[in-house]
């Protein structure tokens, strides 16, 4: 984005594609960067504000990609879901397409939510529990499961994209060092290991 002047928005409308111009930034930022290397001050420019303009919006950077977290995951509850494809099958092909939501999940716990506030972090696991809940409802409807059942697979789900994605995305020099036999063996691929993992967890409901 051209960002050669910063015009502060005012109307509701223009704060909201304000938000959503940052978050695209955010988003495109940690495309091709790890977490610790994307700077709040990179995606203020790419977004086309300040960065004092960026604080009004996300207090932090952790804030940030939190919201950007849970826009990920509305999404994901809003998902088609399709008949005739058991229930690991149907969330492994979706968080395989949805590979930033992937991402954001593996540094939820040990990164994301560290530089919180007990308001901040009250309304974002309130706001998770509200996505949480819409997509759980859906697959209960969809699959005829109680809610118990549901609840526990969505959040064995989420452990599972943790460990998966943890071990197909090593440090760049150990990936490169898996390229070839014999360490090859210990080189794992996020969207098989996720299938077996999801698949298993179904056969244990």
């Amino acid at each position: 984005m051209n960002s050669c002047c910063f015009q502060r928005a005012r109307s509701p409308e223009q704060k909201a594609e304000r938000r959503a111009q940052i978050l695209q930034a955010a988003e495109d930022a940690f495309e091709s960067d790890r977490f610790q290397a994307v700077a709040l001050v990179d995606i203020a420019r790419q977004a086309g504000v300040t960065k004092a303009a960026l604080y009004r919006y996300f207090p932090s950077k952790e804030a940030l990609f939190l919201a950007l977290y849970l826009s990920e995951l509305e999404a994901l509850a809003d998902i088609e879901l399709q008949g005739g494809k058991p229930l690991w099958e149907q969330m492994a092909d979706v968080l395989i397409q949805q590979r930033l939501f992937c991402r954001l999940t593996a540094i939820l716990h040990s990164v994301l939510e560290q530089n919180l506030d007990v308001q901040q972090a009250r309304d974002f696991k309130q706001t998770l529990l509200k996505h949480f809940a819409v997509l759980s409802g859906r697959l209960q409807q969809h699959y005829s499961l109680p809610a118990d059942k549901v609840n526990k697979y969505l959040m064995q789900v989420q452990q599972s994209i943790i460990g998966c994605w943890i071990v197909s995305n090593p440090a760049p020099v150990i990936d490169h060092l898996l390229t070839e036999p014999p360490l090859s063996i210990f080189r794992v691929e996020f969207a098989d290991a996720l299938r077996q993992q999801l698949k298993a967890l179904e056969s244990a409901l």
